[in-house]
């Protein structure tokens, strides 16, 4: 039996009849009926609910218990989701993550971490130009248009937004010709590729993802620059779920990818399935989002 790894100390692990065979089914009558999964918007809302929907249909079939998807308009609208109860379990990138957990704000843990096909736990945060640009390292995006995706985005704001202020010493408020939010890490890549920014800031994982789907023309980006690696998203699920439920959550997604592979055909090849998650992981980015957020009040 797995031993449970970022979910409250003492909580009993629903175990498999047989091996293969799904989780036990709702029949706990301290299980809630119904729950929403918020989504992460890293693209539109039509297309992450379609690239999500055979995980969430598997999910709802494992526990017995109607799952329901709602996707906000942007990260922020993902955390208070959870903290208001509208949702009971979610996908945070790891910044989305630590805000939510700063304090117990959203009042929730994380009980599986994304794994890439790879076997990473890891990606990289990027810096894109178009391929015919004549930009060809962070030092020359100076007086340059430059999308960040979200505020409360990892790769597309946190880790370069350090970086800037960090390692080149600069203020991107006061760095680039103009500086916008774009909403999304899609919106940025496009953006890029369609030349209404010079620079956009993003992650490796959704670059090739989009390349590989041809809504950016194969060679029609270059990147400039990579990040050191960083945590991969966690799943969270609110603290005032039954411990039994959480812990169903939790061995019907890391066990998914094995039993029912068909499961990730819409989600993309990157991912490769999930694995127990351990709050310890995103220490990094506490730290790193208190540091750039102190650099940021100093400028």
């Amino acid at each position: 039996m797995r031993t449970m790894r970022g979910v409250a100390g003492g909580m009993a692990l629903l175990a498999f009849a047989l091996v293969g065979a799904r989780p036990a089914t709702g029949a706990d009558p301290s299980w809630p009926k119904e729950i929403t999964f918020a989504l992460l918007s890293t693209e539109n809302a039509a297309e992450i609910t379609r690239r999500w929907g055979p995980i969430l249909a598997q999910l709802e079939k494992d526990l017995g218990v109607k799952v329901k998807a709602v996707t906000a308009t942007d990260y922020r609208g993902t955390i208070e989701a959870l903290k208001f109860k509208k949702a009971e379990i979610g996908h945070l990138g790891p910044k989305s993550y630590v805000e939510a957990s700063n304090n117990n704000y959203a009042n929730v843990e994380p009980i599986v971490q994304l794994q890439l096909a790879n076997g990473s736990l890891g990606y990289r945060s990027c810096l894109i130009v178009h391929a015919d640009s004549d930009l060809f390292g962070p030092e020359d995006i100076a007086g340059k248009t430059f999308a960040f995706n979200d505020p409360n985005s990892t790769s597309g704001y946190l880790v370069p937004s350090a970086f800037f202020m960090i390692e080149m010493g600069v203020d991107p408020r006061k760095h680039f010709s103009r500086l916008t939010f774009s909403g999304s890490h899609e919106a940025s890549i496009l953006a890029v590729a369609s030349k209404k920014v010079d620079v956009a800031s993003t992650n490796l994982p959704d670059v090739q993802q989009l390349t590989r789907e041809n809504k950016v023309p194969r060679g029609a980006l270059r990147v400039i620059w990579v990040s050191k690696l960083i945590p991969n998203d966690p799943v969270v699920v609110r603290k005032d779920m039954p411990a039994s439920f959480r812990a169903a959550i939790q061995e019907s997604l890391t066990t998914m990818r094995a039993r029912t592979p068909e499961a990730f055909k819409e989600i993309g090849a990157w991912l490769g399935g999930f694995v127990p998650a351990d709050d310890g992981k995103y220490q990094v980015i506490r730290d790193l989002n208190e540091t750039a957020k102190r650099l940021a009040a100093q400028k």
